[in-house]
């Protein structure tokens, strides 16, 4: 059986598999669908470790998300000029 945890994607609480994602795969669990001809997008992810230390990651396209629980995930989108 799969292990489910709770991370926050855009300020929502999102049952997710602790597995790794891929970043369309993130984009797709804050907004629906990903659409990278009309949009371009921006993922931040903040997680606090034991000490309540925070640490701050940016990720770009191609790049993997190890998913932990109640790690929260800021994903912005912008429309392509």
């Amino acid at each position: 059986m799969k292990k489910l945890i709770t991370v926050i994607i855009n300020a929502e609480p999102k049952q997710v598999e602790k597995r790794d994602f891929s970043f369309q795969d993130v984009v797709i669990l804050a907004y629906g669908n990903f659409d990278d001809s009309q949009k371009s997008y921006t993922m931040v992810s903040t997680l606090k470790n034991d000490k309540g230390e925070k640490h701050i990651h940016e990720y770009s396209f191609g790049d993997m998300i190890k998913m932990k629980e109640g790690m929260r995930i800021n994903v912005d989108s912008t429309n392509r000029s």
